[in-house]
């Protein structure tokens, strides 16, 4: 009570004198692929980031210490034995509350004392000589993991990193955190000017800034931050396509298709996006799969399905390779028909779009490719296996905003020989393996996530991905 008065004026005072400045910047990755990737961890009152409200925060902090005097285990072992060493003491102290006295071990829990009506517990679930990771416990504004690590480079520096995955912990959390912004101004400070504390424990000095990266994606998968109407939809859906899927002994819709071997010649568009997959000039491989969506004989019209599998390359953006997915289905191109499925007689010509938008800078998008109109293909699946044996199929790659029209960042050429996957399903599930930068936006992206993730459960683990 004593500290808390005199503490928050100065901490105002050099957030004024030096935070506020600190560069900022966007890490371009998928903030929903990473928490994604977070270990169910054991134990009581940890808060994973889908027990959160509001968007997803993907956070980095880093800085390049010089002349430092301790190597990077060193530096970690010091920092292990005191967290308060490098935490701004006026603002937020660790207390440990379980766990012996001395250096930080896993299953050691701390309650971090901060302004305001709450401490903030966390627990240690990871510690090598180089890191540590502590998961927040309930009662805690975030919910999600935070990591501290250090490394030696090959210049003789030594790089320090404070990496988070996480979500507001609920709504007023999410209030103060992402609308009025005042949690993220006093966030930014205790870590940046706990990066500089560890500057000075190393004996050395801090080269250049701290550098601030950012990747925020609307919640995809958070209960606290999904309307009750969204979450009772998504439970509804899925539990009737599981059932669907039991019933059919496969999969409730496009059920028979062709896999082909498919590439994608990428070269951009009129302006830059922030994503690498319609930035960037590039030559992906991987596969893709056309089915019947009702699976009704020709020559009955049926929504035409493409699924497209590749392996998204590391970039300076995203530091490694993954595979992503994305699932076209037969749809209409004006505004009103992009929402739409529309039944079609002919694999080509025929336009495929994403029926649900991506998010990306804060817009709505949606992807799609075009049939190039120079032959006609029947819906039938022995007539494609044919045209495609004779000749590549060949396809552009289209993108529009909500309410704009479409525009080419790429091609696909689709070639033999056409395989079916009868034998061994080639499942797809893009809430899975999304497209790094660009995560599915919206309530209905969230309830086809859950539908997929529910029926694949149903029928037995998926084939492993392959390309």
């Amino acid at each position: 009570m004593v500290r808390w008065p005199a503490g928050v004026p100065l901490a105002v005072w050099r957030w004024l004198r030096g935070s506020r400045g600190v560069p900022r910047h966007r890490l371009r990755t998928s903030a929903v692929a990473e928490i994604d990737r977070i270990p169910e961890r054991e134990g009581d009152r940890l808060q994973h980031p889908r027990h959160g409200a509001g968007p997803a925060f993907h956070r980095r902090y880093m800085m390049r210490i010089s002349d430092s005097r301790l190597s990077a285990e060193q530096l970690m072992g010091r920092l292990c034995d005191d967290l308060n060493a490098a935490s701004p003491v006026e603002f937020a102290v660790f207390d440990k509350t379980s766990g012996s006295a001395g250096c930080l071990e896993v299953g050691d829990e701390y309650d971090v004392h901060m302004p305001g009506p709450w401490n903030c517990p966390v627990r240690v679930v990871e510690r090598d000589p180089l890191s540590f990771r502590l998961a927040t416990l309930e009662g805690h504004i975030e919910a999600g993991e935070i990591e501290f690590r250090a490394e030696d480079t090959p210049r003789g520096d030594v790089m320090f990193t404070i990496e988070s995955w996480a979500r507001s912990g609920d709504r007023l959390a999410d209030v103060l955190y992402d609308r009025l912004r005042v949690a993220k101004e006093m966030q930014l400070h205790m870590w940046t000017h706990f990066c500089s504390r560890v500057a000075d424990l190393s004996g050395g000095r801090m080269a250049g800034d701290v550098v601030v990266h950012t990747e925020r994606a609307e919640d995809a998968g958070g209960t606290g931050g999904v309307l009750p109407l969204t979450r009772a939809a998504s439970a509804v859906s899925a539990r009737m396509f599981a059932l669907a899927a039991r019933l059919r002994g496969g999969r409730p819709l496009h059920p028979r298709g062709l896999v082909f071997d498919a590439t994608l010649h990428l070269h951009g568009t009129s302006r830059l996006w922030g994503v690498p997959f319609l930035d960037d000039t590039a030559e992906l491989r991987g596969m893709a799969r056309l089915s019947r969506a009702a699976g009704l004989p020709p020559p009955l019209p049926d929504v035409l399905g493409l699924a497209l599998r590749w392996e998204q390359p590391a970039d300076d953006r995203a530091e490694e390779a993954c595979v992503a997915e994305l699932l076209l289905a037969s749809t209409g191109q004006g505004l009103l028909g992009r929402h739409l499925l529309r039944p079609r007689w002919r694999w080509v010509p025929a336009f495929y779009g994403s029926l649900l938008p991506y998010a990306v800078d804060g817009r709505r998008l949606f992807l799609g490719a075009v049939a190039r109109p120079t032959r006609t293909v029947p819906a039938d699946h022995a007539a494609l296996a044919r045209a495609v044996d004779e000749r590549p199929l060949l396809l552009d790659l289209v993108l529009a905003t909500e309410f704009g029209s479409w525009e080419r960042f790429g091609g696909l050429v689709l070639t033999g020989p056409a395989r079916s996957d009868d034998s061994a399903p080639t499942r797809f599930n893009p809430a899975r393996h999304p497209i790094p930068g660009l995560p599915p936006a919206g309530p209905l992206q969230r309830i086809r996530g859950a539908t997929y993730t529910a029926v694949q459960e149903a029928v037995g683990p998926a084939d492993a991905v392959r390309l």
